[in-house]
């Protein structure tokens, strides 16, 4: 396992939250999970999945699949939480740090409620190689104690480059308290619309088709569709369903 990698912002304050759930988690033991469970849950994943079991009390690792070295191009014996933050794209770190804590204080505020739930994010991991890889991360509770504290999490990473093009940070929860929270925070991470971008938009909100937007911009429709795909990956579709046919 690599040694010395130093922590990032965004993981040193992940780590931040959970002592604050788990104050005495340094002396903690890890959870131990029956063998046979972890087998399963691994041979359960595709040959572009890997999956880590983490236990947030201790904030240890408990098990990475195999599969990391299909995915990533290190064996599972390479891994550290450390170096997977290190991997992140610098330009989605921000966002996938905040998106991170913003799931961790979800799950200490609403402790068992949320077994069940999954957070996901797709952004951009560093490959042994050198390149980057798109990836879907899959978070849910496995378990928690008596008091309800969730003790253990899964992590499924998929890669998703064949399917995921655009560099933007996508991210969702199936339960609505943790995704409002996440449109309201993250959006300021967003990059800012260009002046050409809001002038589309605008048209757009006023009900324009594409080839009217070209135009009375003098543009192409090629051009202004691109615009449409960027303003959705700037904002959230949601609330701009007129963007959606272009995404």
């Amino acid at each position: 396992m690599p040694q010395n990698i130093p922590l990032t912002p965004e993981l040193a304050r992940l780590r931040g939250t959970w002592r604050t759930v788990y104050p005495d988690g340094n002396d903690a033991p890890p959870v131990h999970l029956a063998a046979e469970a972890v087998r399963e849950l691994a041979r359960q994943m595709l040959l572009n999945q890997f999956v880590l079991i983490y236990d947030v009390r201790a904030q240890q690792p408990v098990f990475v699949s195999a599969g990391i070295e299909r995915v990533l191009g290190y064996p599972a014996a390479d891994f550290s939480l450390e170096r997977l933050y290190q991997d992140i794209h610098p330009n989605d770190a921000a966002t996938v740090g905040r998106g991170t804590v913003l799931s961790a204080e979800y799950v200490a505020r609403y402790k068992s409620e949320t077994l069940g739930q999954v957070f996901s994010m797709a952004y951009r991991l560093r490959h042994q190689r050198g390149h980057y890889v798109q990836m879907l991360r899959q978070n849910y509770g496995l378990y928690a104690d008596e008091e309800g504290n969730v003790l253990v999490i899964a992590s499924i990473y998929t890669d998703i480059s064949a399917h995921k093009r655009s560099d933007d940070v996508t991210f969702h929860c199936t339960d609505e308290r943790l995704q409002q929270r996440l449109e309201q925070d993250l959006s300021r991470l967003r990059p800012a619309l260009s002046q050409r971008e809001q002038a589309v938009l605008a048209l757009v909100l006023a009900g324009r088709s594409s080839g009217e937007i070209a135009d009375e911009l003098c543009l192409s429709v090629h051009t202004v569709n691109t615009h449409r795909r960027n303003i959705h990956r700037k904002t959230n579709p949601r609330y701009l369903p007129g963007l959606q046919l272009y995404f």
